[in-house]
């Protein structure tokens, strides 16, 4: 039986039930019913309240989709082999025993609510409140897994269990930027009333079955689909552009899936749903999410992913191997840049080769030995260690093999400060905004000057561990910032001195120059232009400029302490 004739016989029994989606769309039910014809030729989903259960060809496949009440629903969906002989009964039986486990996965998934603080990257002192909605799925400890993005900037958390009207505020417990990762919890014993927390499988394989559940955006419905895993490997985060592992599905991106579980066949949760692009999702897979878990379950916080401060190219090229005199059974990696102000930069030099890490061989394509047989990029292992772990290397230098041993750092400076939804920090003096840096200001910059020079990212991440970057967001226009207004020269640039002292920090800076009794204030950026103010203007003149823009202090409260 063809598809259009399938939908054809069922049209009549369509119209008979309540009809809520089809195709994840809304339809009018007061409108005449579309011809099979007007179908798309892709996965057709409807949620049908009168008919329990519908038998469907044997040569069509299925996908379900379990509503907020509690509804079990076939769907439709693409051709299978019409040429196929199963037997039916076999088939039905099979469904059946598949519905069970699903509804079994489908409770353990919880809807997300966040109110979070807009920040406004320009105007530091503006804050809005926006909402948003996520998924997440209940862990061992009585306890919430979800996307670090769902709850960043939160302001309130509260979570709700599918069949269920009632919202539970939620705390969090800890967060991971780089890994996109958040645990939350619930004080209120009745959130906790027969659920039971997934159970982590391993890393799947390519082209292993694996089915995504998630509230799909705006919908109070949970979403289930089946899929296959298209590929695995080093993959950079959006959330905190980190390098980690993950692996890819065939499944179309849906905002409010974000932070929903990824099951095996066996219906234990294999990754967490993080990004995606057109129908391809990206997820996390059990080794990250342990990882998280373990660092809080053993530090009683996230400390932070380990790092490898280094820059490096392949060796796959034979006249570039000769040149750094390797032997013809050597291989590894060319170092071409260490970051300066991590342990490395003592041992690690630039024009080394790393041949082993902790033992492990590095191919001059750069990967080491991964599962089932598979090679991944060696930066993998570093990201299996932990703060303060020892990292072991096996270099190349000078025709000559050195063994060094040091301790893996973390991007201190660049965990964001305003996790629970404050105001960013600011500093305003006469008409210069100053505030922190922080990855998700690039971003922002990124989307909104892609044209201007800002600060790069892996210049700001190489600098010291400790210092809180600070940098000049906006210039406010009026009589004593004439000659400062070319955005694209000053604004967004790091301030690196003040007085020729060096800034360590925005409350550095403030102090400096709220201190500051010499004649005038200069303010060197990072790109090396200067920006002067005489003192006593400036200080008379940034109350005018505060009433002229309704600001209602030149620095943010925090500061004020």
């Amino acid at each position: 039986m063809s598809s259009n004739s399938m939908i054809a016989s069922l049209t009549p029994l369509l119209c008979k039930s309540k009809l809520s989606i089809i195709d994840e769309r809304t339809i009018d039910t007061k409108n005449s019913f579309p011809s099979p014809a007007n179908f798309p030729s892709r996965v057709i989903s409807c949620s049908l309240s009168r008919y329990p259960s519908i038998t469907l060809p044997k040569s069509c496949s299925v996908r379900y989709s379990v509503s907020s009440l509690g509804q079990n629903n076939m769907v439709d969906s693409n051709h299978g082999d019409e040429d196929e002989d199963e037997d039916e009964e076999k088939q039905n039986k099979s469904s059946y025993t598949k519905n069970i486990n699903i509804r079994s996965l489908v409770d353990t998934v919880v809807k997300v609510f966040c109110v979070r603080a807009f920040q406004n990257y320009t105007c530091p002192w503006l804050m809005e409140e926006e909402e948003s909605f996520r998924s997440g799925f209940i862990i061992s400890g009585r306890r919430v897994l979800t996307s670090a993005r769902a709850i960043n900037l939160h302001m309130e958390v509260k979570l709700k269990r599918k069949n269920s009207d009632t919202w539970f505020t939620a705390s969090v417990l800890a967060l991971a930027y780089e890994s996109d990762l958040a645990i939350l919890t619930v004080n209120d014993d009745k959130f906790w009333e027969g659920v039971k927390p997934v159970d982590f499988g391993d890393m799947p394989a390519p082209k292993e079955k694996i089915t995504v559940i998630g509230y799909p955006h705006m919908r109070d419905f949970v979403s289930v689909t089946e899929s296959r895993v298209s590929r695995l490997g080093m993959t950079r985060y959006e959330s905190w552009e980190a390098s980690l592992l993950a692996f890819k599905v065939n499944v179309a991106g849906d905002e409010g899936k974000v932070g929903g579980p990824v099951f095996n066949t066996r219906g234990e949760c294999v990754g967490l749903i993080l990004q995606w692009i057109d129908d391809v999702t990206t997820v996390v897979p059990t080794e990250v999410i342990k990882h998280f878990i373990q660092d809080y379950d053993e530090n009683g916080a996230h400390t932070g992913l380990p790092i490898l401060a280094i820059k490096w190219q392949k060796m796959e090229s034979f006249s570039l191997r000769v040149f750094m005199k390797m032997e013809p059974d050597q291989q590894g990696v060319l170092i071409t840049e260490v970051n300066p102000n991590y342990p490395e930069f003592e041992v690690l030099k630039p024009y080394d080769v790393i041949l082993s890490i902790d033992g492990i061989n590095i191919n001059n394509d750069g990967t080491v030995p991964f599962k089932r047989g598979r090679r991944i990029e060696f930066s993998y292992l570093i990201t299996r260690k932990y703060k303060g772990d020892k990292v072991a290397f096996r270099v190349l230098r000078d025709s000559k093999i050195h063994e060094f041993i040091t301790e893996l750092p973390t991007h201190k400076q660049f965990v964001p400060a305003n996790t629970t939804g404050m105001p960013l920090p600011y500093y305003i003096i006469a008409g210069f905004v100053f505030t922190t840096l922080s990855v998700s200001y690039l971003q922002v910059v990124d989307e909104r000057y892609l044209n201007w020079k800002i600060p790069d990212e892996d210049e700001v991440l190489s600098e010291a561990l400790y210092e809180e970057r600070v940098v000049l967001c906006k210039v406010l226009k009026g009589d004593i910032t004439t000659g400062y207004e070319a955005e694209e020269e000053v604004q967004n640039q790091v301030i690196v001195a003040f007085n020729d002292r060096p800034v360590k920090g925005l409350k550095s800076l403030v102090s400096m120059v709220e201190s500051c009794d010499e004649e005038f204030l200069k303010f060197t950026l990072e790109n090396h232009k200067i920006l002067v103010l005489r003192t006593s203007i400036a200080r008379a003149r940034t109350r005018d400029i505060l009433n002229s823009y309704r600001i209602a202090g030149a620095m943010s409260y925090d500061l004020k302490e």
